[in-house]
């Protein structure tokens, strides 16, 4: 299923407005539309709040609410390592200097997810990505040698290259629940069954939090500071 670009433009709105829809009707009013507040004991607060807290001089919060590629790699990771790149050898300040948080919210949650829901839910034909989620396992992890090695993992864009590089990821559990609810159909389930399809399908390194668009500002208000890749 390919989406038109009214559809896109709608559900990436949606989802990075803190929404979720629920069982309800797409063509729904926004009074029918249900967005599960979670609580704090629904998700590891004390992981976020650790992440957030970092005590890094420089730390850099990258929004990505488009699935967005450059040259078919993930545009989210090739500015999260450029940046890390530019810190460690341009500036001089050495390895691990720069803290990155990748935040998804509308779409871009697809990052986050396994192959087996790629597959399922068709988010390659959905967002004009590939057909399974290659975005995320590096080609390459060595530290060693030029930053200019094209097969170092400095010139791999990767979720792997830059979890190695010590980035975390955060992704919104609303917007989960907008594209679960959109792709659920078509996928031949229920909204509720492919939100709890997408939590216990996302990847090692991605933390599940209530908001994205509340920890972006959760972010802020800790010293962040936020490069928004929409």
């Amino acid at each position: 299923m390919t989406l038109s670009r009214k559809q896109f433009v709608a559900v990436a709105s949606l989802a990075a407005s803190a929404g979720a829809v629920g069982a309800r009707p797409a063509a729904a009013q926004a009074s029918a539309l249900h967005f599960h507040v979670m609580s704090a004991h629904e998700f590891d607060r004390d992981k976020m709040m650790k992440t957030l807290g970092s005590q890094k001089k420089n730390k850099q919060a990258f929004q990505s609410v488009t699935p967005l590629t450059v040259a078919g790699a993930a545009s989210l990771y090739l500015h999260m390592q450029n940046s890390i790149n530019a810190y460690e050898f341009s500036y001089g300040m050495g390895a691990g200097s720069l803290a990155t948080l990748g935040i998804l919210t509308g779409p871009s949650i697809v990052y986050a997810l396994n192959d087996d829901l790629w597959k399922k839910y068709g988010f390659g034909a959905a967002f004009n990505l590939a057909a399974t989620n290659a975005y995320y396992k590096a080609s390459s992890l060595k530290t060693s040698g030029s930053p200019d090695d094209p097969n170092s993992i400095y010139q791999d864009w990767s979720a792997e290259a830059v979890l190695h590089r010590g980035g975390a990821f955060m992704v919104c559990h609303n917007a989960m629940t907008a594209i679960g609810a959109m792709l659920s159909q078509k996928a031949g389930t229920t909204p509720a069954a492919a939100l709890e399809e997408f939590v216990r399908g996302t990847l090692p390194g991605f933390q599940v939090v209530p908001s994205g668009v509340a920890a972006t500002q959760a972010a802020l208000e800790h010293g962040w500071q936020n490069y928004p890749v929409i």
